[in-house]
């Protein structure tokens, strides 16, 4: 019982930590000590929810279920257990593999997964009751189950602002220089936001924006601002690809759309699948991978990333307000104001 306890208090402060990488994308996090141990990297990446809900909730719930079953003795416990070590495997794999990077919260879950097995392998002579016994069911999935209904019914998805699966909810258009811009037509602040879609600490500031949007409709305009990183020679298929496809997709009327799609799939990553970013944004494929070849595509990447250049930013993202560059505390505080 300890020892699924121990694993449900590391599911809540997983938690706590997916929501402050964010809804608070600034602060620094206890487990995060470097590129490869990093509790934010893995917080922020697209495998960190399962069907709409964080999998430190899911892992919470999964050891409610364990601490009922060992509580009770019944013989759900090791193939609870069993599952739920396959699972912390399967996820390790992907954050050694994948994402690239390693949280030593998640660790812990997996290590508390592990012994649970061990221990309840031990103790499977001593196990008691039916895997059919109608007491021991509710008891054991009971609480879990209804958790996860009400977390698929009632939680708002605070790590993303819309889907590019959906219509997009807000009023857009492009500026007179052609950069494209979501939010108020008549906008009373406008915040020109310099990410790349690479950068995950960008994918959780850009999600945070756009709810400012959302909670100000009529008065927060956001500029979309590419500064790919990567330079963009004519020819090299993953230089400023991402931006690339972002161009491409806005020629199709689909600019805002790829805009969250990459956020959630190039995290991380320099290049991206075209086939399934037609497929899954909806553009005609074939235009698509003759678009973003094209000469002046590569130009408008270079140029934009020149200009942000000049501008003198320090890195992803970055915030520009009339012609000024202000710090994510600043923009905080012109926010607010609203």
């Amino acid at each position: 019982m300890t020892v699924a306890a121990l694993g449900f208090l590391l599911c809540i402060v997983l938690e706590v930590v997916h929501y402050r990488a964010y809804t608070a994308p600034s602060s620094s996090s206890f487990c995060s000590v470097g590129a490869t141990l990093d509790c934010a990297s893995v917080a922020l990446s697209r495998y960190s929810t399962f069907l709409g809900i964080p999998l430190a909730l899911w892992g919470a719930a999964g050891f409610l279920s364990l601490l009922a079953a060992a509580w009770l003795r019944s013989r759900w416990l090791l193939p609870l257990a069993a599952l739920s070590t396959l699972a912390s495997l399967g996820l390790l794999g992907i954050e050694l593999f994948v994402i690239k990077s390693v949280c030593l919260l998640c660790e812990g879950v997996h290590l508390a997964c592990i012994a649970l097995l061990v221990i309840a392998w031990r103790q499977r002579g001593q196990a008691q009751g039916s895997y059919l016994d109608r007491d021991s069911l509710l008891l054991v999935f009971g609480p879990a189950l209804g958790i996860l209904t009400a977390l698929l019914v009632f939680q708002k998805p605070y790590w993303g602002a819309f889907s590019w699966k959906g219509d997009v909810p807000f009023a857009q258009g492009k500026t007179e220089q052609g950069h494209p811009w979501i939010g108020a037509e008549e906008p009373k602040l406008v915040v020109h936001e310099f990410t790349d879609y690479s950068c995950p600490h960008c994918k959780a500031a850009s999600a945070r924006l756009l709810r400012e949007v959302a909670a100000h409709p009529t008065k927060l305009r956001v500029v979309r601002r590419q500064y790919a990183r990567m330079p963009c020679p004519k020819g090299a298929a993953a230089s400023c690809q991402l931006a690339r496809v972002a161009y491409c997709a806005e020629e199709q009327g689909k600019f805002w759309h790829a805009d969250r799609w990459l956020f959630e799939h190039a995290t991380g990553r320099h290049e991206v699948d075209l086939g399934e970013a037609a497929s899954d944004i909806g553009l005609d494929e074939s235009r698509l991978r003759g678009c973003v070849e094209r000469a002046d595509i590569y130009e408008r990447a270079y140029a934009d990333a020149k200009e942000a250049s000049k501008k003198r930013l320090v890195g992803t993202p970055s915030y520009v307000v009339e012609d000024k560059l202000l710090s994510g505390e600043k923009l905080v505080k012109r926010l607010h104001e609203l």
